[in-house]
């Protein structure tokens, strides 16, 4: 399609992308995804997702950016707007000035358990949106097969999240469970080892035989694993903390587990 220009914050295009970036419950029901910077422009492209509007600047052009622009499919709507107001559109303080609206449908829970699953991660209310990209975007890099999040845990599909993940969520799109616990029991009945990461008493990671099927449970950032989900866990695991503080948070300590599987079983 050929490039138009965009002069006006009014734009019905400019605020649905304002929609789709500040409200959860839209994304959901538009099955669309507020998408900006490169990376995530281009890691959507390579996950097959063709973007319905495009927005770019000039600027982003002249850096070389009709690189990726030659990667849009025919039937994406290419939009010049200028820097002012593409910096209204953006969540970052210093944006890289391109960004799209994509449709996009995160998969369902059943779909996933139907594949086989090997290594799993679950994430209990996490908050921090830069936690949750880093996790999908590390556990992508690890070969986790499936990663799943539960109530109260922030929207791994939000601008911040989606940013943190450098597009590694159009790979490792998360899954939100209603019923974490009820999950916990299909993997265990599938011969799956539950492992609560907890910051103390539990066995050291390294000690552990990881090369069966592993799910880690994974807290949030202050109040860690519930209770109910800490309890229906085979095992707990620890990560060792020298000092006198809890040092690791979930991004850390879901890398350090994750790679020690990965070291386990390329062994």
């Amino acid at each position: 399609m050929p490039i138009r220009e965009i002069i006006s914050s009014s734009n019905r295009y400019i605020k649905e992308y304002r929609r789709l970036a500040g409200n959860r419950k839209y994304r959901r029901a538009a099955g669309k995804l507020a998408v900006e910077g490169p990376n995530a422009v281009k890691e959507a492209l390579s996950a097959g997702l063709a973007p319905e509007v495009v927005f770019f600047t000039r600027n982003f052009i002249d850096d070389g950016g009709t690189a990726i622009l030659s990667c849009l499919p025919g039937g994406s709507r290419q939009y010049l707007v200028n820097s002012s107001l593409f910096a209204r559109l953006a969540d970052t303080e210093t944006p890289q000035e391109i960004a799209a609206i994509t449709p996009f449908g995160a998969p369902e829970l059943s779909s996933v358990m139907a594949r086989p699953l090997s290594l799993v991660l679950i994430l209990d209310s996490l908050r921090d949106p830069g936690n949750m990209g880093t996790i999908v975007r590390t556990a992508a890099a690890a070969g986790v097969d499936a990663l799943f999040f539960g109530p109260g845990t922030v929207d791994p599909y939000s601008p911040k999240a989606l940013r943190a993940s450098a597009g590694a969520i159009f790979h490792l799109p998360p899954v939100a469970v209603e019923e974490p616990l009820r999950l916990l029991k299909l993997l265990q009945s599938g011969g799956m080892l539950v492992l609560a990461a907890q910051p103390q008493g539990g066995r050291l990671y390294w000690e552990m035989d990881l090369r069966g099927k592993t799910a880690f449970l994974i807290g949030g950032e202050s109040g860690g694993l519930s209770p109910e989900l800490a309890a229906a866990a085979d095992l707990d695991v620890t990560i060792p903390q020298l000092a006198p503080l809890d040092s690791l948070n979930a991004a850390v300590a879901a890398a350090v587990l994750v790679y020690e599987v990965l070291r386990q079983r390329s062994g």
